[in-house]
Order: C-alpha cells, then sequence, then structure tokens
C-alpha cells in the first residue's frame, strides 16, 4: 500500500528518533550570503558529503529550488537526492509551488519523476487555488506543505488581512470559534491558511518559530492548532541561527513528531564557509538532542 507523506514522515521520525529537517540551500556566491560554498568547490560534492554527516541526525532533507536552478543542478540535485534517500531521508521540495491549474501540475509531475521523486512539496496559492492544488498533490502521491505564518518583518502585514468567510462555511460552523469572527464574517490570512489546509486535505503547514526578533506571538500558534488540528504537520524554518526562533512553543499545541524542525545556515556552516563535516555532524547531533528534549518535556 502506498504511504502518505504524513506515514512518510512519521515513520522516518522512529526510524531515526529525530524530527531534525536539514535545508539544503548552499549559495555558491560571497554576494548572496556571507556563508556560501567556497569557490571551486563542486557543489554536488559537497551537499553528499553534507548529507552524509547530518544523516544519523535527520529525518528529512529540504533543498531550495532557488539554490538548484543552476545549468547543471538538477542533474546534480538528482544525484544528491538518491544518496539522501539511501540514508533514509524523506524528501522535501521547498519550491513555493504559487501557479494554477496545468502550470502547476507540470511542477508536480516533475516533483513525481523517478529519478528525482520528492515526498512532498511546499505551496504559497496565491491564488487562492489551494484546493485545485491538493487534488493535484494527491493525484501524484505527493504531499503539500503550505505557507502560513512566515516570521518576515513584511509578513506582519500580510498575516493581519482579512479574508471574507463563504457563507457555507459561517452556516456548517467551520471556524468554531466565534471570537475569531470578525466584523463582515472575515478572520485573519494565516487563520484562514490555516483552515483551508485542514479543509483540502493538505498535509502540513510551514508556522515560524517565534522569537524576540520576529513578529510571530504564541497565541497565533494556538490559533493556528485550532484552525489546522493538531494532526496537521508543522514545517518550521528559522530555528536558531541567525534567525533565532525558538521551538518550544510549538510543542505547546502540536505532537512532538509533528513538527519538521527545519535548520539551514546552522547546519550548513556551523563554523563558517569552510565548516567540516566533522562539525556538521556535531552541529546536527546537538539540535537533535535538544529538539529531542522539547519533545520529551512536552
Amino acid at each position: 500500500m502506498t504511504q502518505t507523506f504524513t506515514e512518510k514522515w512519521l515513520e522516518a521520525v522512529e526510524k531515526k528518533n529525530s524530527i531534525l529537517c536539514a535545508g539544503l540551500d548552499p549559495p555558491e556566491f560571497e554576494e548572496r550570503r556571507k556563508l556560501h560554498v567556497p569557490q571551486g568547490i563542486n557543489k554536488e560534492e559537497w551537499s553528499i558529503k553534507f548529507i552524509k554527516a547530518v544523516a544519523p541526525y535527520c529525518a528529512a532533507v529540504k533543498p531550495n529550488q532557488k539554490f538548484w536552478d543552476g545549468i547543471e543542478d538538477a542533474k546534480s540535485l538528482a544525484e544528491v537526492l538518491n544518496y539522501a534517500r539511501a540514508e533514509g531521508l524523506v524528501i522535501i521540495y521547498d519550491c513555493k509551488a504559487a501557479d494554477i491549474g496545468a502550470s502547476n501540475d507540470e511542477q508536480f509531475l516533475n516533483a513525481d519523476v523517478s529519478h528525482r521523486r520528492f515526498d512532498a512539496v511546499t505551496l504559497a496559492c496565491y491564488a487562492g487555488n489551494i484546493k485545485e492544488a491538493a487534488e493535484q498533490l494527491r493525484k501524484r502521491n505527493l504531499g503539500g506543505i503550505h505557507m502560513c505564518l512566515m516570521s518576515n518583518p513584511d509578513y506582519q502585514r500580510e498575516k493581519n488581512m482579512l479574508v471574507q468567510i463563504p457563507d457555507e462555511e459561517i452556516d456548517e460552523d467551520e471556524y468554531g470559534l466565534d471570537a475569531e469572527i470578525y466584523i463582515g464574517h472575515k478572520v485573519k490570512r494565516y487563520m484562514q491558511l490555516a483552515h483551508d489546509a485542514k479543509k483540502f486535505g493538505l498535509e502540513g503547514i510551514v508556522v515560524g518559530a517565534p522569537s524576540d526578533k520576529n513578529h510571530i506571538k504564541p497565541e497565533e500558534i494556538e490559533k493556528i492548532s485550532h484552525y489546522a488540528g493538531k494532526e496537521m504537520l508543522i514545517l518550521c524554518p528559522g530555528i536558531g541561527g541567525k534567525q533565532g526562533g525558538d521551538a518550544s512553543v510549538l510543542f505547546r499545541y502540536f505532537p512532538g513528531e509533528n513538527i519538521i524542525a527545519n535548520v539551514a545556515s546552522g547546519l550548513m556552516f556551523p563554523n563558517g564557509p569552510n565548516s567540516t563535516p566533522e562539525e556538521q555532524a556535531i552541529a546536527a547531533k546537538q539540535y537533535m538532542e535538544e529538539l529531542n528534549s522539547l519533545r520529551a518535556a512536552a
């Protein structure tokens, strides 16, 4: 029987005893980031060495499409993913699919072909077509993880935009908490996204970790757990490192095994651009142990 993305993730968590996801965003040029793959080093070889170092402590790897768009990158990424799959890692393609109809389905088809074969993709259905995208993903047995509550400063305005609730959803009381229904039967954007992800059968949403450096509040995480349901997988970027996200708040409202805790630069470059595989492995082990402590204490 074919496994769902949720089943694949939970199986990997059990086997690896980890909820850590390794972000695979290897910038090649110094002007793009202070941390970068040093010039003259083969990105494919670097990435395989990185995955080999961190795989014992991770349940998933998440390549960001924007860092794999070079001329030779498609072939290289296929080789990297083959290695990651052999290491027992679930693979999340961070492409933030935002198109409609056949254009979206073409991207999902590309994610489904055998030499790549991702387990899930990220979505940003700006056009409001979450239902359509969810149906297309199910047809290809791909998981879908929709953007919901981002930590970047610009999203503070976006998350608070009011979205009209369809009359039929008011009648069926799908939104539940009367306190969350605003004048004119509207809810805030992030609430609507969490609600629709559950309604249309997506398996995950992206929720940033609160910190003193961002706008995310613990009460917003609580509201998301109400609308999305506690069975929803939560892809949480921005843990530790530059963004300094505190994942502990998420464990109050979601089962620990449902949290996909993504760390990118903190694993790739724990000691700067020339970080060694040994240093990467040490960082991954530390993150895994810290996250497992949070799981145990929840």
